[in-house]
């Protein structure tokens, strides 16, 4: 199986790059959606989910890695990931990092203890 982990740059046509507006977009997409943040340093064990997810970064610097393939995203950049994808996360460089976090099943993000206001 090939996998290709593609990180989407921002679109400046979606407006200021901002929780408030990434969420709207995703929200756009049907999704339900939280924000989160992690310090430097942080990293996610491997895991993986059984819904769909993305991940769009406001600031700061992730790591994705699934099996032997890495992307790294930056402001703007938004990451779609398949269901049952095994995965782990870490927090580059020296600032927090903060994302929002979509998927289609809002009782999961309650379940994980998500944000529901930006």
């Amino acid at each position: 199986m090939t996998l290709a982990l593609a990180r989407r740059p921002w679109d400046p046509r979606l407006g200021p790059l901002q929780v408030a507006t990434l969420r709207r977009a995703l929200e756009r997409e049907g999704m339900v959606t939280a924000w989160w943040s992690d310090l430097p340093g942080a990293r996610m064990a491997e895991h993986a989910h059984a819904f769909p997810e993305t991940r769009w970064v406001v600031e700061g610097f992730l790591r994705v890695t699934a099996g032997t393939e890495a992307v790294d995203l930056g402001p703007g950049d938004r990451l779609d990931l398949p269901p049952n994808l095994p995965h782990t996360i870490e927090v580059l460089g020296l600032a927090q990092v903060i994302y929002v976090s979509g998927t289609l099943d809002k009782q999961v993000v309650e379940r994980l203890g998500g944000s529901e206001t930006a």
